[in-house]
């Protein structure tokens, strides 16, 4: 086997075990979840990006996906670490899943406060949705808009249920082969 070989392989493994750490900690929590009160702590919005961003290393290298982040004005936030850290996930899978055919997905994502509300922004250059057809179904379970065989419908399900379980709240924007943003307003 050639070098290339091996270091795809090895970036494959990486991931694969990250996104297994992550699983396995999500799960442990959503057990948590329901018997307990949801710990909150101050986090960090770049560690728990570049932590998700080791986790899919390959899928992003793969993709090619560029990102552009600014934390300057919010740098961390009292949310949950697991419940951030799939929100990023989530929301990064389906900007590359979704991307348009050939292009290399465009990421951006920022914070800032506006009047006393912490809120994060997140934007992709995507396939995006047909706010008309789909705006109000967009963050139910077991919804699909773009004919993906893979798509289970549960990922934005989850990232509400994550935001509004501790108190905020989620937005959506979109116009169809243009992108979506994604806008998180916490409590």
């Amino acid at each position: 086997m050639d070098d290339d070989n091996l270091q795809i392989l090895k970036l494959i493994k990486t991931s694969a075990q990250g996104l297994k750490n992550s699983l396995d900690t999500y799960i442990d929590h959503l057990k948590l979840a329901d018997s307990a009160e949801i710990m909150l702590k101050e986090v960090s919005f770049d560690e728990v990006l570049s932590e998700v961003q080791d986790t899919i290393s390959a899928l992003i290298q793969a993709s090619e996906a560029k990102f552009i982040v600014d934390f300057s004005a919010l740098p961390t936030v009292l949310f949950n670490y697991p419940y951030l850290e799939s929100i990023f996930l989530n929301f990064i899978s389906n900007s590359i899943k979704y991307a348009k055919q050939n292009v290399a997905p465009k990421i951006e994502i920022s914070s800032k406060i506006v009047n006393g509300k912490k809120i994060l922004i997140y934007k992709d250059s995507g396939l995006g949705f047909d706010m008309n057809r789909v705006g109000d179904k967009i963050f139910d379970l077991h919804q699909g808009f773009h004919g993906n065989q893979d798509s289970k419908g549960v990922g934005l399900y989850l990232v509400r249920n994550q935001v509004t379980k501790l108190g905020g709240k989620i937005t959506a924007e979109s116009h169809v082969n243009v992108g979506t943003t994604f806008t998180i307003t916490f409590k």
